[in-house]
């Protein structure tokens, strides 16, 4: 990492329906940052995905695509934002393009997020979200995804609503 680079990494840290994607997208538009999506890269590979259970089988593939799409974005002095921040992958990230990071952290209440996911089990967004997630496969995500903490060159950022 490198905390005096014009080059940021945006990564959003957070259970699903917490608002990462809604983030990551208004971050991408204000920053001009390239925006890269776990849901709408694995979207891409037209494979049909069922359950939580197919979804998590292509998402190796969809982080190591990512993670070229944005390592070539930085390599040409463009910030990148994703929808998803695992922070190994990031750190890793960081470093090759001596690039800076800034979490952003949500912890949403579980009601709220599951309305959320609701909503997007009916109205099927576009390049967001692509199978109906069951109150089972809800409850069994772990919410609870702790931040590193802050350092030069990496900035957390606590999103509770």
């Amino acid at each position: 990492m490198n905390p005096n680079s014009p080059l940021t990494i945006y990564g959003m840290v957070g259970p699903m329906g917490s608002g990462k994607t809604t983030m990551a997208l208004k971050i991408a538009k204000e920053k001009g940052a390239l925006f890269g999506s776990l849901d709408g890269t694995i979207k891409s590979f037209n494979q049909p995905i069922h359950d939580l259970k197919d979804y998590e089988s292509h998402m190796q593939r969809a982080l190591d695509l990512l993670y070229a799409r944005a390592l070539a974005a930085l390599k040409e002095g463009q910030s990148v934002v994703f929808d998803v921040g695992r922070w190994s992958w990031l750190k890793e990230l960081a470093d090759e393009a001596g690039a800076k990071i800034e979490i952003y952290y949500f912890e949403i209440p579980a009601e709220e997020r599951w309305r959320r996911v609701q909503k997007r089990n009916q109205e099927k967004p576009e390049n967001v979200y692509h199978f109906t997630m069951s109150k089972e496969e809800f409850d069994s995500q772990n919410p609870h995804h702790a931040p590193p903490l802050p350092t030069p060159g990496l900035t957390v950022i606590k999103i509770t609503e």
